[in-house]
């Protein structure tokens, strides 16, 4: 059921626009206000009752205005059959605007043998597309680290559309992210797990707007944000770095982790050296694995790490301190050869336990809506990413500017960068009390 009313709308200097009013729907029937575009003289000549142009002489277009009401009315009486019996979609708003924007020319509609039209093909383009040339906001295509994420969201909203809800891109609204949102905890996975869905789906719709396969706008609203919630992930003090340093590994004997991987004395070494690069550079592993003997120079006698970095395309020039310093000399100027992040995980892990890195560390995360507090070995939560953490802590506790640390690490932000690091209250005070505002003693006091 829909009905349609065309409304005149009065300008400054008495011209008049036209718009359609146009109600469907059963129950709690919905509504859109659309401007057509079409403008007439004077708002004075527009007939309330047959909602048309006048026949008077100053209204020189009557005939084409009152023409294109007319196939207006008769384009969206087939329209909304067509989309609820044909197609069978589910009419909102925004895809009858949408419609409406093609109709009167304002954008052209996809052509229909583009294969992405739809969205899961158009999501399953873009990784394969952006996986090898460049992503228009970046520059460059998608890590593969990046791209694999992708595939894991591609991959449970295929799932999702399949045994739930047929997705396309007019029934991603507000009313669907509540029951994906419900179907995602209730696979028991983490908020911020979710929240990194929500985000990357968010991504894809948008890439699909801005290409003009949909004008479904939900996304952007504010109700339709990423779940998130601050974990308490660890990070490794100056010391636990040294001890880490200093693990003898001469009597270490090899341990079998699964099929393709065992722990050999040389791995551990290997990921250790990776690990504490990236624990004094802040450099992310991706950056890590691809440095080479020339990415190290020399200004003025002292020595830097100079790269590109693969997540933004930022060029660093890193100060090598001593501990870096060591390795590379170690390893005759040259970086440890590359390696997986999952086997750096669970090389790293190991060198934790025998450095004794073995406090008591509780984690508290949500899962399927419920909060869990676990306790670990603090060793057992190491992996290569404490080392940026841990990096981006102790240069801000060592009192490196927040800015310096930020053009190293890369977050946009301050707020960003402090829900980063890890820093408690008494180490911040501990940092401002170095400060010379508490430290004056040039004070003459009485």
């Amino acid at each position: 059921m829909a009905t349609l009313k065309f409304e005149l709308r009065k300008n400054k200097g008495n011209t008049g626009s036209i718009y359609i009013r146009y109600t469907f729907g059963t129950g709690n029937a919905k509504r859109i206000r659309y401007s057509t575009g079409l403008k007439i003289v004077n708002y004075k000549n527009w007939n309330l009752k047959t909602q048309t142009v006048k026949n008077v002489t100053e209204e020189i277009n009557k005939v084409n205005i009152n023409n294109k009401l007319n196939e207006t009315r008769t384009f969206l009486e087939g329209l909304y059959s067509d989309l609820t019996i044909n197609r069978k979609l589910e009419v909102t708003p925004q895809l009858l605007k949408n419609e409406l924007d093609i109709f009167f020319k304002k954008k052209k509609r996809a052509e229909k043998n583009d294969r992405y039209l739809e969205f899961l093909p158009f999501f399953d383009w873009y990784i394969k597309n952006y996986s090898i040339n460049p992503l228009p906001t970046t520059k460059k295509p998608l890590t593969k680290g990046t791209a694999k994420t992708y595939r894991n969201t591609y991959n449970i909203l295929k799932k999702y559309s399949a045994n739930i809800y047929n997705l396309n891109y007019e029934r991603i609204t507000l009313d669907f992210y509540d029951d994906f949102l419900k179907y995602l905890y209730s696979q028991n996975y983490s908020t911020n797990y979710i929240g990194t869905q929500i985000k990357i789906l968010k991504t894809i719709l948008n890439a699909s707007f801005e290409k003009g396969f949909h004008n479904n706008t939900d996304f952007k609203k504010r109700y339709f944000s990423k779940p998130h919630e601050i974990v308490n992930n660890i990070y490794l003090n100056e010391n636990e770095l040294l001890d880490i340093y200093n693990v003898d590994l001469k009597d270490y004997e090899p341990i079998k982790i699964n099929k393709s991987l065992k722990l050999t004395k040389q791995i551990l070494e290997n990921a250790r050296d990776i690990f504490l690069i990236g624990a004094n550079t802040g450099l992310r592993v991706s950056d890590l694995n691809k440095l080479n003997d020339k990415n190290i120079i020399t200004i003025n006698g002292n020595k830097y790490i100079n790269i590109t970095t693969s997540k933004t395309g930022a060029r660093l020039t890193i100060p090598i301190n001593p501990m870096v310093n060591a390795i590379l000399n170690k390893r005759n100027g040259t970086p440890p050869p590359k390696m997986p992040n999952q086997h750096i995980n669970y090389a790293i892990k190991k060198i934790g336990e025998l450095a004794n890195i073995n406090s008591i560390e509780t984690k508290t995360v949500t899962k399927g809506g419920k909060k869990e507090t676990l306790k670990f070995f603090k060793y057992d939560l190491i992996s290569s990413h404490t080392a940026r953490r841990s990096f981006c802590t102790n240069a801000y506790k060592s009192g490196m500017p927040t800015i310096d640390i930020m053009a190293i690490s890369g977050h946009k932000t301050e707020k960003v960068f402090y829900n980063y690091i890890k820093v408690n209250d008494i180490e911040r005070a501990e940092k401002i009390k170095m400060n010379k505002f508490f430290t004056n003693n040039n004070l003459k006091l009485a």
